[in-house]
């Protein structure tokens, strides 16, 4: 059973290009460097539009084969060591565009996928 892995943040205020610019280099440099996220089953990207305080809200969700998957990754990653001194370079988080005051981390866990519609 997948676990994901929830983000979500908005772009911080008059940042919002380099934000964007910025999301974009992490997601290609991720896709180019896939080696070192052998436990992410998926990696995906979301922009939140609509009426309300969380319009323009950004997701990012991590698909994992389930909870030890995703311990062994952060265990691996540690404090960004190694190989992953380079990611700490090209994630957003650490670049100064997002709105950390307002940011969510959550896990979600599937319930009744045999009855899902895919």
């Amino acid at each position: 059973m997948s676990i994901y892995e929830v983000e979500s943040w908005f772009p911080l205020q008059g940042k919002e290009d380099e934000h964007d610019a910025a999301m974009k280099d992490f997601l290609a440099w991720v896709k180019a460097h896939r080696d070192l996220f052998k436990e992410w089953k998926s990696l995906r990207y979301y922009v939140k539009e609509i009426a309300g305080a969380s319009s323009g809200r950004h997701f990012i969700v991590w698909e994992y084969e389930d909870l030890a998957s995703f311990e062994a990754y952060k265990k691996r990653r540690g404090e960004y060591g190694g190989a992953y001194a380079e990611y700490k370079k090209h994630d957003p988080y650490h670049l100064g565009v997002m709105d950390h005051r307002d940011m969510e981390v959550e896990i979600w866990y599937e319930e009744n996928r045999d009855l899902w519609l895919t």
